[in-house]
């Protein structure tokens, strides 16, 4: 049978998990569940969680009637799916383990979860690259349309992940993306590679269109996470308008 975990513990825990989860892209209501199942797991009672898409708060009471509570701030954010189902089949072993759970060891698989490398930076770019160049056929684009988006969309990705590592917002950076964009198609249009620089923009776009924060914000909304579905839905519309005005400056270049 399982025995006690301490209070201590089952904070630090589930609090790690749901941050781990809410910032690499899990929804509000997934993450409150995730931090519920896993303070429960582990041996608390009454256990809740609230949780926006920038804090996480747990709350549980122990065995002796004691409450604790922990709140954890979450500044970055970005989609990493590998680490959102190794967060998530952790808890579900917690939950279904009938012998004693270490503490340590838990904590340790969390830590490798967060330090775990994500994909090398030659696939990642090779592969928005590729998203691109077929974004361009889908958008009623030729060969050539599909080759200036690659190309673009190669050189973007090389951007961002530059951009990663100095400390500015996902704003300005989602201006500087569409300002490069349309500066880019248009200097491929000037040297009358293709006709017009409408398909390869888009296409080259949709590697920094936030769909799936789009997509969080209406599954949240629909879960009746009103508070984190609408700071969802405006943080997709900021990106949307930065992204707008940024190709409206690399367009008036030309």
């Amino acid at each position: 049978m399982k025995t006690e975990v301490s209070a201590d513990n089952i904070t630090e825990i589930s609090i790690k998990a749901g941050e781990l989860m809410l910032s690499n892209g899990g929804e509000t209501y997934r993450t409150e569940e995730l931090v519920v199942h896993t303070a429960k797991a582990l041996g608390a009672k009454d256990a809740s969680s609230f949780v926006t898409p920038t804090v996480v708060i747990s709350s549980f009471e122990d065995k002796d009637g004691h409450h604790h509570s922990a709140m954890r701030r979450v500044q970055n954010r970005r989609v990493n799916l590998r680490k959102l189902s190794q967060v998530n089949m952790l808890s579900r072993r917690l939950m279904l383990r009938t012998r004693r759970s270490d503490p340590d060891m838990i904590e340790s698989i969390l830590a490798r979860i967060s330090d775990s490398s994500d994909y090398p930076h030659l696939v990642m770019t090779l592969a928005a690259a590729f998203s691109s160049f077929c974004f361009a056929f889908v958008f009623g684009g030729g060969l050539k349309e599909a080759v200036a988006a690659f190309f673009i969309g190669l050189i973007l990705r090389v951007f961002l992940l530059w951009f990663e590592t100095l400390p500015i917002n996902s704003f300005i950076s989602s201006i500087c993306s569409g300002a490069l964009i349309a500066v880019l198609s248009g200097a491929v249009v000037k040297f009358h590679f293709i006709p017009s620089a409408a398909i390869v923009s888009t296409a080259v776009l949709m590697q920094v269109v936030p769909g799936l924060a789009l997509v969080n914000s209406i599954r949240d909304l629909i879960a009746g996470d009103l508070v984190s579905g609408t700071a969802r839905l405006m943080e997709a519309c900021m990106i949307a308008a930065a992204l707008s005005v940024g190709t409206v400056l690399g367009l008036m270049v030309f």
